[in-house]
């Protein structure tokens, strides 16, 4: 599948773990840390720190899904381009419109968050209008490029983790245990209720799927940055509450807008108070700086995938950077800053937890759609009921937030559902996992190998596959697939006949060249596999031709049957590549589990990507 974008250019791959890590814990500790405790006490009690911890096990299911699903596709977009290549373009528009909504909110309450602490530190400053100046600045930061917006984000995280870590020191020594007394006065529903309001906190997570085009090495570095993420931050979210609950009297938590600095004035007085307000002030920078890099990325996957205008998804030559989603994305956030936040930052849950439930539901389909080329380097453990348990807590969550975030997430998906049929619909037309699903059910012909082939191309960007010369071989070859048991010489003559044009030979003369190799020294190499290689006349000549005999062909000798054949013939001249040509077979099929995959293709198509696919040192 084309990309439009592709024309202006490509996404720079500038992030590595210390990057993502940043971005994903950056993410997560602003708003959650220094204001929602407060917020969460009275519903929760001292079960508070529980809360916490329940919201941050609710995130594993989907953390793992995004986890495969984003080293499956490393696309720009993330949780948008999961669902819309899953469940289809509807469902894609709906989940685009809703992460970029929900995260630009999220980001602009960092920057009000940002110009509270900013007016506490320096009573002069306008709250409002230093974080719409903000906003501005890091909005150019990120036009800049990745590198320089995940730099700027090592820096502030580690200024946050550091700050984070003196206050955690200081107050495990000065919190008193019968402020946990009781630790439920709420109940269990109370507590629910509690981590239901903090959920919020760990949407950041896995965010940095959005950027997951990006990322240097996405099948190892996207996984590992999100485990680490989750457990620094939980481990961070819950001693630093731990210690409010214990630290403060419980009308003084219940009722401030600063519980963290609060506890800190209360542990080392007005310099306790004036560090964490620091903290706090580089808690909102990091999510503000990680939310403008995330979201942009939304607009411009959809803007791709003719969802959205084409202008969205232009990309900046020099930098590598999808600037005008950039840019517009910044001009919303600063708007956002206009209204009231109450409601929208519910509103902004409400759209998470739906994404973290269609982002389960939608592991679920690609697994079961059994496309070939949906290769992830890392696997969901616990398939699929860690899965089923995702959609059930976020069920539960969703039920917990009332009906009137659920009305206006309604109101939302009503919007965006009528710009699909309005815009999107006649333009996006594309194939999706859920089609490849029902064609389990109901006629294969209803579905195409779009999916299939734009998946392929995602492994070889992945990757970093460049097709060689035995590539292009592969792509042009002729494939046998072959029911029933053959005999070897029965093989050579379909063989023969299927290499005649393109080596310009009569089938006969090659039939011969193929028996009288055989009977120089078998060509089955080792158990289930043989190459046979033949030299040809004239120059300037080469092909390559597979097969697979399920039931085998009989070669003689110790590794028959052979149920992989790969056919190489190629002139004299040839001999260099001839050689090389063997070398790669060798390395494809000697790929772990090889053979059983090969046995697994469902028809010719699936048995050339396996080839094309599989990795091997590639020869320019």
């Amino acid at each position: 599948m084309h990309h439009r974008s592709e024309k202006n250019g490509s996404l720079s791959r500038d992030l590595g773990i210390p990057s993502l890590f940043a971005i994903a814990a950056g993410s997560m500790i602003s708003s959650g840390l220094f204001v929602l405790p407060a917020l969460a006490y009275t519903v929760a009690g001292p079960g508070v720190v529980f809360s916490y911890l329940i919201a941050g096990i609710l995130t594993i299911p989907t953390m793992l899904s995004k986890a495969e699903l984003a080293t499956a596709m490393p696309r720009a977009g993330g949780t948008y381009y999961f669902i819309d290549r899953s469940l289809g373009p509807l469902a894609g528009t709906l989940s685009g419109l809703a992460a970029w909504f929900s995260l630009s909110v999220k980001t602009a309450f960092a920057f009000v968050g940002l110009g509270i602490f900013m007016e506490f530190l320096s009573p002069e400053i306008n709250g409002r209008l230093f974080a719409m100046i903000s906003c501005a600045v890091f909005t150019a930061v990120n036009l800049r490029g990745t590198g320089h917006a995940g730099k700027t984000q090592i820096v502030l995280v580690a200024g946050l983790l550091i700050a984070l870590t003196l206050f955690a020191g200081f107050g495990l020594t000065h919190f008193s245990p019968e402020r946990f007394r009781p630790i439920a006065p709420n109940g269990f529903n109370g507590i629910l209720a509690g981590a239901a309001l903090v959920f919020v906190s760990f949407g950041g997570l896995t965010k940095i799927t959005s950027v997951s085009e990006e990322v240097k090495r996405p099948g190892r570095d996207l996984p590992a940055s999100m485990f680490l993420a989750l457990g620094v931050v939980t481990i961070f979210y819950f001693v630093s509450v731990l210690i409010c609950v214990g630290v403060l009297d419980p009308s003084v938590l219940s009722s401030t807008g600063m519980p963290i600095s609060e506890a800190a004035s209360v542990i080392a007085g007005r310099t306790g108070l004036t560090v964490m307000s620091i903290a706090a002030v580089l808690a909102f920078l990091s999510t503000a700086n990680a939310g403008i890099l995330a979201s942009a990325r939304f607009p411009f996957a959809m803007s791709r995938d003719d969802l959205l205008p084409i202008g969205l998804s232009r990309i900046s030559r020099k930098k590598g950077v999808p600037w005008v989603s950039q840019l517009l994305t910044g001009v919303i956030i600063i708007l956002l800053l206009l209204l009231d936040f109450t409601h929208l930052v519910k509103l902004a849950s409400t759209m998470m937890l739906i994404l973290f439930l269609f982002v389960n539901i939608s592991l679920i389909v690609m697994r079961e759609s059994r496309i070939h080329t949906y290769k992830p380097i890392f696997r969901s453990p616990g398939y699929p009921w860690i899965q089923l348990l995702g959609i059930a807590g976020m069920l539960v969550l969703l039920a917990k937030l009332g009906q009137s975030a659920l009305t206006a997430s309604l109101l939302v998906i009503i919007g965006g559902t009528i710009w699909y049929f309005m815009y999107s619909r006649k333009r996006a037309k594309r194939e999706y996992a859920l089609l490849n699903l029902t064609a389990r059910i109901f006629p294969r012909e209803l579905v195409k190998d779009g999916l299939v082939r734009e998946l392929a191309q995602v492994l070889r960007d992945r990757d970093h596959i460049t097709e060689d010369r035995f590539d292009d071989l592969v792509i042009k070859a002729v494939i046998l697939d072959i029911d029933e048991s053959t005999g070897m010489k029965d093989f050579f003559r379909m063989a023969s006949e299927n290499l005649e044009e393109s080596l310009s030979l009569e089938r006969n003369e090659i039939e011969r060249l193929l028996i009288e190799r055989e009977e120089e020294s078998s060509t089955a190499l080792r158990k289930g596999l043989a190459i046979p290689h033949i030299i040809v006349p004239d120059s300037d000549r080469f092909s390559v031709l597979l097969a697979r005999c399920r039931e085998g062909i009989d070669f003689g000798g110790e590794n028959s049957p052979v149920r992989m054949i790969f056919v190489l013939a190629g002139s004299r001249d040839e001999r260099t590549f001839h050689l090389r040509a063997l070398m790669a077979i060798a390395e494809i099929t000697s790929a772990p589990d090889f053979d059983s995959q090969w046995l697994k293709c469902r028809n010719i198509n699936e048995l050339r990507d396996l080839v094309l696919l599989t990795k091997r040192r590639r020869v320019d």
